[in-house]
């Protein structure tokens, strides 16, 4: 008896595509809340920051110029650039590890209750 292993691309010896990375990415605990808040169920992300974002931080973030925070709803079609650069960081954890560790003294993380102020002085 034969099996068809045409939707398994790892059995057939073929990359993983990097869209499936992505949703892997995406199913990561760390990555169902904000990278900035804590927040929980981000519905946006910064493709070339790697991190996933609630509502409240993605305004900040689309403030800035989209070289330095390139932000996307999770739930519209991304380039394979975009979904490159969001894999290639790690998402949250692996982001955060790197800036928050130029957090200056004084800085704290917001809490998803934070204030805009708040939000936009972590994060600038």
């Amino acid at each position: 008896m034969s099996v068809s292993m045409e939707n398994n691309p790892l059995e057939l010896g073929r990359p993983v595509t990097s869209k499936r990375k992505f949703k892997d990415l995406l199913l990561q605990k760390d990555n169902q809340c904000c990278a900035d808040c804590n927040a929980a169920q981000p519905k946006w992300a910064s493709a070339n920051i790697g991190v996933f974002l609630c509502f409240k931080c993605y305004n900040v973030h689309r403030s800035l110029d989209d070289h330095i925070s390139r932000v996307l709803p999770l739930g519209d079609e991304w380039s394979d650039d975009d979904i490159d650069a969001m894999v290639e960081v790690g998402g949250n954890s692996s982001a955060n590890s790197i800036y928050e560790s130029y957090i200056p003294e004084g800085y704290a993380k917001p809490s998803p209750d934070a204030s805009q102020e708040e939000r936009t002085k972590f994060i600038r």
